[in-house]
């Protein structure tokens, strides 16, 4: 893979259309959802409908970069926080044990509710936008967008919070909480909508995933349908569908490709020097105001003058540890954790995370961010770090548990699997490498748990968990050391009605008080 000559004229005609969106956004969190944000008969220029579509964009970055974002995914086994400050929202979210009234759960369901109501703006004004023949792909393409973010949204709200209200017109409604079927219907429907209006390789753009692709409704097709054939409805057919779609985007020329290491993807030097990312947010500290929260200190104990916020599990990491050793997969190990910390005040030598005394955590690369060997140490809680909503590997790995689960466990299944095992181990990933590569066993079981490493810290491994109902078996293998478990004389529930999604807020219930029935 050839590294990206990124062109600084174009990243920063990018971060002007967020700086120029923060006036024209439909951003809102605190709106009732069936408000109507913006006549769409004011929509009737390309020129007017380019800056509602970015704006739906400055919408995801001011609620993507905060942690609470990506509450439901404190309660995977990869991810905890603090036993005590002001986490309290993310230690219920990792006992699983929320309520309507827990802290920090507004943001996942408002923002997501932004982006929707801009989209069906911009789809209910698609016959009135006049333009001429030049004009009229780019219109498409931009409502192609549209569909793209609505599915986006509604994706992350029901794999957040389970059955919510479908919305798809701007005009007052009364809401209602949809089925699973339903909801996953909405979202196969934009998402095939978004596939046939989206170009293969979004243009004007020299990073590969800023924008959504046709590429990039293919593998969120496929993600769907993983949940669809998963818990709650548990349709087997499914798998095949899932298999399908991900080997579109692998055979399709969508211009993907796994980095050279992970360890690049999470610093601000290398985050465009790959093509990894099949939908990705920019963020744009320095230039357009909104930086990614989610990153830097806040991954770091207080010894290191962090924030306490994030951390890794401990079992987890130890198990990561001993399968690393095991399977040669050393280098995404500790690309995956900063292994010496540098506490506040030392010199960069670092210490182990355990010597730590405020709150012994493994400390997360993709958290904590940057690259000492590099010269990239970063010291701030406001970063430019990519955040990445769905990669390449992620689709390697889809495709070869899919395939696996469907019964068709090609040559081409076990490739994609190994594709991604070589590259943990600091191989080429499209050169064979018998001490590495598997051929024989269970691939969906092998695809499951190499998704298990590959993924860590990313806040997708609870939506793994809860896909294949194996929460249960994750929260026994909690390290008896887990301190937001002892300090607090909790431990993670299964059971109960917040153990598999998180309540819609209180706040959203009076406002529609059918929501809580």
């Amino acid at each position: 893979m050839k590294p990206i000559q990124f062109k600084k004229n174009k990243l920063v005609y990018l971060l002007t259309l967020l700086i120029f969106a923060v006036t024209f956004s439909c951003a809102d969190l605190e709106e009732n959802v069936s408000e109507v944000q913006l006549d769409p008969e004011s929509l009737t220029t390309l020129e007017t409908l380019d800056a509602l579509i970015t704006g739906m964009y400055r919408t995801v970055q001011n609620s993507a970069r905060w942690s609470d974002f990506y509450i439901a995914g404190y309660g995977g086994d990869d991810i905890t926080t603090h036993s005590a400050s002001n986490k309290i929202g993310f230690r219920e979210a990792d006992w699983r044990v929320q309520t309507r009234s827990s802290q920090r759960t507004e943001r996942a369901y408002g923002g997501p509710y932004s982006m929707i109501r801009a989209a069906n703006t911009a789809i209910d004004a698609r016959d009135d936008i006049t333009g001429g023949d030049d004009q009229r792909p780019i219109i498409e393409r931009l409502i192609g967008e549209a569909y793209f973010m609505r599915a986006f949204a509604y994706m992350h709200l029901t794999r957040t919070y389970g059955q919510i209200p479908i919305v798809v017109s701007n005009d007052p409604e009364d809401l209602t909480l949809a089925s699973f079927e339903e909801i996953y219907s909405q979202i196969e429907s934009d998402l095939q909508q978004a596939e046939l209006l989206l170009p293969d390789v979004y243009p004007d753009i020299a990073a590969i995933g800023i924008r959504p692709s046709k590429g990039a409704a293919k593998a969120y097709l496929a993600r769907l349908y993983m949940h669809w054939a998963g818990f709650p409805i548990q349709d087997a057919s499914r798998y095949s569908m899932a298999a399908a779609k991900a080997k579109e985007v692998i055979d399709g020329g969508f211009g993907y490709s796994l980095a050279p290491t992970l360890r690049q993807m999470w610093t601000v030097a290398g985050r465009f020097g790959h093509d990894e990312g099949v939908f990705t947010l920019v963020f744009c500290g320095e230039i357009c105001g909104v930086g990614n929260r989610t990153t830097g200190r806040l991954g770091y104990p207080g010894d290191a003058g962090g924030w306490t916020e994030t951390f890794g599990e401990i079992a987890f990491f130890e198990d990561m540890e001993a399968d690393a050793n095991a399977q040669g997969t050393t280098a995404r190990f500790e690309d995956t954790y900063i292994l010496e910390v540098i506490p506040r005040g030392d010199e960069p030598n670092g210490a182990d995370w355990r010597n730590f005394e405020n709150e012994a955590h493994p400390v997360l690369r993709k958290v904590g961010g940057g690259d000492v060997n590099e010269g990239e140490v970063v010291n701030s809680t406001n970063t430019d770090i990519n955040r990445y909503f769905l990669r390449y590997a992620d689709v390697l790995l889809t495709y070869a548990e899919a395939a696996g689960r469907s019964g068709a466990a090609s040559a081409d299944a076990w490739e994609a699997l190994n594709m991604v095992r070589r590259r943990a181990a600091g191989l080429d990933p499209n050169t064979p490498a018998p001490a590495v590569d598997i051929t024989t066993g269970d691939l969906a079981e092998l695809a499951f748990t190499e998704r298990k490493w590959e993924l860590a810290g990313e806040y997708e491994r609870w939506h793994d968990l809860v896909r294949l109902d194996r929460v249960a078996e994750a929260f026994v293998n909690r390290s008896p050391d887990e301190l937001v478990d002892t300090v607090n004389s909790r431990t993670p529930s299964a059971d109960g009605p917040s153990a598999y999604y998180t309540p819609i807020p209180q706040s959203e219930i009076d406002r529609a008080p059918q929501l809580g029935n």
